[in-house]
Order: C-alpha cells, then sequence, then structure tokens
C-alpha cells in the first residue's frame, strides 16, 4: 500500500504505538515461558499421580489406561497450542483449550477426582490469560472450576471437594495474574528499550551538533577578529609603501611585511573554509553512529563517494534516519532494517526496509508528518510502502542542489 501523507491539522497528529502489536509481543514472550515449564510440570504431575492415585484408590487397570491416554492426548494439546497459540485463529484456539480442558477433566474422573492432577487446570487458565481479557478468563476459570468441583463431589465428601476446588479457584487466579503480570513487564521493558534508543540517538545528535556549532563559532571569530586586523595591517602597509621613496632603505621590509600579511590572511581563510566544511561533512560516521544499537541489526550502504556538505539536508537525513529505527523498534517488529544512500546528478535518495510484519492499515503520527515536513523544507519528499507481511520500506528523496 502506497501512502500519501497531507499535512494534517496540528491536533490530529498523534504518535502511540498499536496497543495490539505491544500485547502481542509480550504474550509470544510468556508463551515461550509456558512452553519451557509446562513439560517439567505435566511430568512431576502425571508422575506423582501414577505412582498415587491407582494404589490409594484400587484403581482398575482400565481406569489407569484410559487415564494415561487421555494425559498423553493432553501433553500433545498443550504443546502444539503453546507453540502455535500465536498463529491459531481464535476459533481454533478456544477448539484448542477446549479440548485441553476437557481431557483434563475426563481423565481426572478416570482417576476417581485426582487433587494432583487438577492443577493441570491451571496451566490452561494460563494460556486462556495471554489471550483474552481478564474478564474472559475469570469466567473460563469458574467454568473449569465447576467441572472439577463436579467431579470430586461425585466422588469425595462434599466438604473436601469444595475445599479443594475453591483453593484451586485461588491457584488459577493467582496463576492468570501472573501472567498478565509478565505481560506487563515484557510491554514495559521493551518500551524503555525504545526510549532508551531514542535518548541514545537524540545524544549523538546534539553531541554532533555541539561540535558543529563550536567549530562555526571558531571559524567565525577567527574570519571576524583576526581576518579583520590582517585586512586592516595590509591596507596601513600599503599606504605606508606609497609614502616612501622607492630608493628608502625601509622600503624592501615594508614589502616583505606586506607579504607576510597577505599570506597570512589567506591561510586564515583557508582554515575558516576547513573548519566550515569539517562542521558539515561527517554525515556518514555520524550516521554508523547513529546507527549504532544492539536492539535492531542496522545494515548501511552508501554509494562511492557519498557525502553531504549542507548543514540543513545532514541534520534532515540524520533525523529522518532516526524516526525510521523509532518507527522501526515500536511498530514493525522487525530484527534487522536496511538502509541505501544513493548520490547522483538528480539528487539525493534514501531507501530503507525491514524485515517486520508490514502495516496495511498504516496511520500517521507527528514521526512520519515531520519526516515529511522536514524533507519539504529542503525541497524532498517522501514515499512509504508497506505491502503486508513484507515490512515497511521507505523511500526518501531530495534534490540536487548547491551544497548538498
Amino acid at each position: 500500500m502506497t501512502v500519501s501523507l497531507p499535512l494534517l491539522p496540528e491536533s490530529t497528529r498523534t504518535s502511540h504505538a498499536p496497543p495490539a502489536a505491544a500485547v502481542q509481543e509480550a504474550a509470544g514472550e510468556v508463551r515461550r515461558t509456558l512452553l519451557q515449564t509446562s513439560l517439567p510440570i505435566w511430568a512431576v504431575l502425571s508422575l506423582h499421580s501414577l505412582m498415587i492415585e491407582p494404589v490409594r484408590d484400587q484403581l482398575s487397570r482400565g481406569a489407569v489406561l484410559t487415564w494415561g491416554t487421555l494425559n498423553l492426548v493432553f501433553l500433545g494439546t498443550l504443546l502444539l497450542t503453546l507453540r502455535h497459540l500465536n498463529r491459531l485463529s481464535p476459533p481454533a484456539a478456544l477448539a484448542a483449550l477446549l479440548g485441553q480442558s476437557a481431557l483434563l477433566l475426563t481423565g481426572n474422573a478416570f482417576l476417581n477426582g485426582s487433587s494432583i492432577q487438577a492443577g493441570l487446570l491451571v496451566v490452561v487458565a494460563a494460556q486462556v490469560s495471554l489471550l483474552w481479557p481478564f474478564r474472559q478468563v475469570l469466567v473460563w476459570i469458574a467454568g473449569q472450576s465447576l467441572g472439577l468441583l463436579w467431579i470430586l463431589h461425585t466422588n469425595w465428601q462434599s466438604l473436601d471437594a469444595w475445599a479443594f476446588s475453591t483453593g484451586y479457584v485461588c491457584i488459577q487466579l493467582l496463576a492468570a495474574s501472573s501472567v498478565r503480570t509478565a505481560m506487563r513487564e515484557v510491554q514495559a521493558r521493551r518500551q524503555l528499550s525504545v526510549v532508551v534508543e531514542e535518548l541514545r540517538a537524540t545524544r549523538e545528535l546534539l553531541s554532533e551538533a555541539s561540535r558543529q556549532a563550536e567549530r562555526l563559532h571558531i571559524s567565525r571569530e577567527l574570519h571576524d577578529v583576526l581576518g579583520h586586523q590582517l585586512t586592516a595591517l595590509g591596507m596601513h602597509l600599503q599606504v605606508g609603501l606609497h609614502h616612501l621613496p622607492p630608493e628608502h632603505a625601509a622600503r624592501p621590509h615594508v614589502q616583505t611585511a606586506q607579504a607576510v600579511g597577505q599570506q597570512l590572511l589567506d591561510d586564515v581563510r583557508t582554515t575558516v573554509r576547513g573548519m566550515r566544511a569539517s562542521a558539515t561533512c561527517d554525515f556518514v560516521p555520524e550516521v554508523r553512529r547513529l546507527t549504532a544499537t544492539d536492539a535492531l541489526s542496522v545494515q548501511l550502504a552508501f554509494s562511492p563517494g557519498f557525502t553531504v556538505t549542507c548543514p540543513v539536508t545532514s541534520l534532515v537525513l540524520r533525523r529522518c534516519v532516526q524516526e525510521i529505527m523509532t518507527n522501526t523498534l515500536r511498530h514493525a517488529r522487525a530484527a534487522h532494517l536496511w538502509f541505501t544512500f544513493t548520490q547522483g546528478a538528480q539528487g539525493i535518495r534514501v531507501q530503507a526496509h525491514d524485515d517486520g510484519r508490514g502495516a496495511p492499515d498504516l496511520r500517521f503520527g507527528c514521526g512520519l508528518l515531520g519526516m515529511r515536513e522536514r524533507l519539504g523544507c529542503v525541497g524532498g519528499q517522501l514515499h512509504v510502502d508497506s505491502p503486508p507481511g513484507q515490512g515497511v520500506r521507505y523511500l526518501l528523496s531530495l534534490p540536487a542542489q548547491e551544497g548538498t
């Protein structure tokens, strides 16, 4: 999708990370943790049930085999669900979780109500809290807890059944709350990482701006003070030379002083031009410093001889690079970002793309609009292209002009 960037009123310019994307990223990290811990939990609880329940309750061999089969099917369903939970459609995820809960409760019934095996319901509650709002999680916990209560009430004394069922309600609530807290912590950590990168990039820009300002200040002082004084000295020497007779013994010395003064003035002008140039021609190393980050793999490619000598153009491009990095970190869920800088007769072109998920419904806040306005100030243009699933592509173009 190619997007035009009309200028919007100031009141409509907002910039924030999409909540859905942040929630999905956090859920993915917590899901991987659940995947690593679920198998040990299942193994410990199942082994405990196998060693104790059949002997204590004198269960038949058929009941134990049926429970074992259901328990293995539950394990397979659990692992498949956790591996692919982020890619399942809502109906498929609901069916998988309902299947897990049904397998656990049915197997529990074959064990005549196992308080140990009921602990796996906590794993199901944790998965549910990855997908749906907390109110729906409460409904789910209540539903599978009522199922457990019915099984325990059938096989146990009423008071014991209620005691264990309400206890597992509390444990499931604790697990669901822990998952929600972990997701918020992951989101906060990711947001903090983005803010740190933005601050680092801003610090680099401020540091370079300070160095440029200092060099320009020194060059102006050299030109305004020393340059003017040498010019005045040369004029006075020229006047003095005119008043000396051709045969005067001091005339060669005045001419030598005049030549030395002129040479000094030329040296000052050369130094001033060099300092002004060095204040604005460090674009490539500055961009390399700006994009050096651990949060994102950034690859840079420059055409041979690429330089930016205009300070305004240099600042605009570096600000645009910083904004593209920020957008990639905040929204794209990408691991890599590529920049290509080219310079020719038509001007400067900067192409950038990431390996993220793309943005079919691309919306604009202060960031992209700010890029468009900055580029517009130097006669440039911005195009953003985002095919679904193919990342976001940026094209920045600036016309050839004096000083760029």
